[in-house]
């Protein structure tokens, strides 16, 4: 769900009040790559539950989640489309410029207007000249550039999930963390410290985050973790978004938990300045 993807959503969104009908969006689940070539799956810049809860905020009526297999993939356009007249009148299609469905990929804007449906084909997204593309965008988290990354989503990139129970190392050293552990397949960004804000029941919170293994420590597991500015209490097991601001620094390994300590204040105070601004 990036700009691109909102355009599309707009255009379908007041569509739906010019024939004064209900907007719907059909997505697949895994992504068909994931299926068709499973060597070069993508990673998922959101979620399914994050994607929906973007389509509803977006103003789409009705979100179709459809799951991708192989049997789907060998649909005709033709038997495609019955499928989905079984359970909708469809009064326009609202499409991307390189939208294509069916097996083979055969299914396109001639096809749908050959067949009688009035068809809005949306251009594409551009942002400094350049289309807008999801593969951009994971290069750009994987990389660390968030900050440019969230330019093109039109928010914060984030990571969901319930907080687990964690080895306590930032509680000792006087920083609590809150521990999440992506879905699987879920993109995650580069190793290193970034400046952002969590979501929590309670609220919204500035917040230094960290993406690495804990090498001050030998650690050998993955860990995305939060430190939330401003917050007293428990957060384990309630479910956190994590949003990513901007990045800081790479992950260090320090010669002792004290220089540790300094680098993570001189964080915090780098995350209150820069996510305040």
């Amino acid at each position: 769900m990036h700009l691109g993807h909102l355009d599309v959503i707009g255009h379908t969104v007041g569509g739906a009040r010019d024939v004064r009908g209900h907007s719907a969006l059909i997505t697949f689940e895994p992504h068909p790559r994931c299926v068709l070539d499973p060597a070069n799956c993508p990673s998922s810049i959101t979620t399914l539950r994050e994607k929906l809860e973007l389509i509803e905020r977006a103003g789409v009526d009705h979100a179709i989640v459809l799951r991708f297999d192989r049997e789907l993939s060998g649909l005709s356009p033709q038997d495609f489309i019955d499928r989905l007249s079984q359970v909708m009148d469809i009064r326009r299609w609202v499409i991307g410029f390189d939208f294509a469905f069916g097996r083979g990929r055969t299914g396109n804007v001639e096809w749908l207007r050959t067949h009688g449906f009035e068809v809005d084909v949306v251009a594409p997204f551009k942002i400094d000249g350049r289309d807008l593309h999801s593969s951009e965008i994971r290069r750009l988290v994987t990389s660390g550039d968030v900050s440019e990354a969230n330019r093109m989503l039109g928010r914060e990139f984030s990571i969901s999930g319930p907080v687990e129970a964690g080895a306590q190392v930032g509680r000792q050293l006087g920083f609590p963390t809150a521990n999440i552990s992506p879905e699987p397949n879920k993109l995650v960004p580069a190793l290193g410290a970034y400046a952002g804000r969590v979501r929590a029941p309670e609220g919204e919170f500035i917040a230094a985050l960290s993406v690495g293994y804990r090498p001050t420590f030998g650690g050998t597991e993955l860990k995305v973790e939060a430190f939330l500015l401003d917050f007293e209490g428990d957060l384990y097991q309630r479910r956190l978004e994590l949003r990513f601001a901007q990045y800081l620094h790479p992950d260090i390994k320090f010669a002792t938990p004290g220089d540790l300590v300094a680098q993570l204040k001189l964080d915090v105070a780098d995350t209150r300045r820069l996510v305040s601004r």
